[in-house]
Order: C-alpha cells, then sequence, then structure tokens
C-alpha cells in the first residue's frame, strides 16, 4: 500500500503556522531584552511603560489570529555578536517576510488628526525607514494601542492618508519609496532619505541601511564613531562604481 503525501498542502500549512508579525517602534529606556523573557512569559514582565508596550503587541498579533510576534527588542541576542552581526544584514528581508508590521507611534493619541504621523518620533528613526520600505502590509496604532485615524483597512500602507503623510514625511513620491528595493540601486536617493533621519548610536546611521543595500561583508564595530559610515561609502562605492554617490 502506497501512502500519497500531499507536499503541496504540507508545505502551504508550515508556511501559514510559521507567519509572524513584526513589531516597529522607537527604542525606549528599559526595554525587556533578550535575557528578560528568555526563561518568562512575555504577560508575567513586571508593570511597565514599556513591558506593556510588548505585552500589547503580542495580544493584539494574537488576536489576529498569528502565533509567531517579533521585536527587535527581545528577539536579538546582543549579547551574542555573530547573531547580532547576522541580524543587522538580515533584518530587511525579515520585516520584508513578515505578514505584516505594526507601528507603534509613542507620542500620537487617539484624537490626533492627519498629520500626526508626519511629525511622530516614528518618522525621525534611521531603523524604521527600511522596515516602512521592507514591510507588504502595515497597521499603524497610536500609543494607546487604537488604529491610527480610525483606518479599518486591511493595509494601512495602502491608505491614501498614510501615503500622503509618508510623502511629506520623506520628500519623494510614493511611487519613488515604493520602488525602492536591496541593492545598489537608487543609491544616492537612499543615502539622502537617510541623512534626514536620527539614530542614537552613531555607527547605527550606517548599520541601519545595511539590509537595504544588501551589505553582507560589512563587520559591526561599535565604538568606531563615523568610521562606519565611511567603511559603508567605500563598500558601496567598490560595487557600484558610481563615484556620484559621494556629493550626495
Amino acid at each position: 500500500m502506497t501512502t500519497h503525501i500531499d507536499y503541496v498542502r504540507i508545505k502551504r500549512e508550515v508556511r501559514e503556522y510559521f507567519q509572524y508579525v513584526m513589531l516597529s517602534h522607537k527604542w525606549e529606556e528599559n526595554e525587556p531584552l533578550f535575557q528578560h523573557v528568555m526563561h518568562m512569559a512575555v504577560y508575567d514582565l513586571d508593570q511597565s511603560q514599556t513591558h506593556d508596550k510588548l505585552q500589547t503587541f503580542c495580544k493584539i498579533v494574537r488576536d489576529a489570529g498569528f502565533k509567531w510576534a517579533w521585536s527587535d527588542t527581545c528577539c536579538i541576542n546582543k549579547s551574542d555578536h555573530f547573531v547580532l552581526q547576522e541580524s543587522l544584514v538580515a533584518m530587511f528581508k525579515w520585516y520584508q517576510g513578515s505578514a505584516m508590521m505594526i507601528v507603534f507611534l509613542r507620542g500620537v493619541r487617539s484624537a490626533s488628526g492627519r498629520g500626526a504621523l508626519v511629525k511622530s518620533i516614528w518618522n525621525t528613526r534611521g531603523w524604521t525607514l527600511q522596515e516602512y520600505v521592507a514591510s507588504k502590509i502595515i497597521h499603524f496604532y497610536t500609543e494607546d494601542w487604537t488604529l491610527y485615524l480610525d483606518l479599518e483597512l486591511p493595509n494601512h500602507k495602502e491608505s491614501p492618508e498614510v501615503v500622503s503623510e509618508m510623502e511629506h514625511a520623506t520628500g519623494v513620491s510614493a511611487q519613488q519609496l515604493m520602488a525602492l528595493r536591496p541593492g545598489l540601486s537608487s543609491i544616492r536617493e537612499k543615502l539622502r532619505l537617510a541623512s534626514t533621519r536620527q539614530t542614537t548610536l552613531v555607527e547605527d546611521t550606517a548599520y541601519s541601511l545595511l539590509g537595504i543595500f544588501s551589505v553582507t561583508g560589512l563587520p559591526a564595530i561599535y565604538g568606531e564613531g563615523e568610521g562606519s559610515l565611511g567603511r559603508l561609502l567605500a563598500h558601496v562605492l567598490t560595487g557600484s562604481g558610481d563615484v556620484s554617490i559621494l556629493a550626495w
């Protein structure tokens, strides 16, 4: 007797089971880290503003029918240099492969009207640029965890209100923003966009661009300061041969 194995169905169900949702936010003081949740359920963490953020994110993911939630605060073992290096390079692809990204807008209240997204601190951060570009489906939440502008849409990235605000925030059209892809295309545009963003650590100005430039051979050296951006530009220049990027 021969048993038929439906590999197509197996792959489909495994893929659906392991769909994951990622959080995009600005880091704050006392974020829960990898070592804090390694031996403890997220919901057992002591009460705090940042713990509440993580717990509510997980609840929203669970209520949406997903089994896996990912936050950069506690899902990367940053004490392991090799894990950190791999994560910096792979981050863009991880967001790109997510079923959804949830954006937490600290400082934006539920009563806020249009324009609050443009002015939000989330829209000033270096890492959030690649997260927005990479993710296919996005939901924006205010700091009291209501949908931004009460948008009841499957994908806020397709909302005319959000598109308009992101154009205003970045200074480029929605078409240009959506056309950005990993690799050595649109180099000057990517660098210009990055120059309008801020990072807590100066090295992250460069490291937040590793994924969007598909750079894999550049080791992360925290403590080197602005040399990190110089190494990134040299790497991109060598790969592209485009000296005009030096005028960005």
